[in-house]
């Protein structure tokens, strides 16, 4: 439940406000930050899986399609850390972007 909290609210508002000082796609640097998060808890999850599968099979033990509860406890928790270590490379590489160095154009005048 928290980690939609992260999701859907405090990583497009950080992404958002990093990307607009900027002067980048707030939209586009929200959706990397949400893929960063997202992609890397798939990665995690489907690496424990697999190599759960491939340990089941060769030491022909029961390959159910359940996870032990430790192992899947290890997996949320791994997924967890490699989740938000990717969203803070993200946000470290747009942070390196350099600001703009000239002023914004003024506005049109009015009539």
């Amino acid at each position: 439940m928290l980690e939609l909290y992260f999701i859907f609210y405090r990583i497009p508002k950080m992404m958002t406000q990093l990307a607009r000082e900027r002067q980048r796609s707030a939209l586009a640097w929200s959706l990397i930050g949400i893929g960063a998060w997202l992609g890397a808890e798939f990665v995690v999850i489907f690496g424990i899986v697999v190599t759960y599968g491939i340990v089941s099979v060769i030491t022909e033990g029961d390959v159910s399609e359940e996870l032990p509860p430790l192992l899947r406890l290890l997996t949320y928790v791994l997924g967890l850390v490699a989740a938000i270590g990717s969203f803070l490379l993200t946000k470290r590489f747009l942070t390196s972007r350099p600001r703009p160095a000239y002023a914004p154009p003024p506005p049109p005048p009015t009539f």
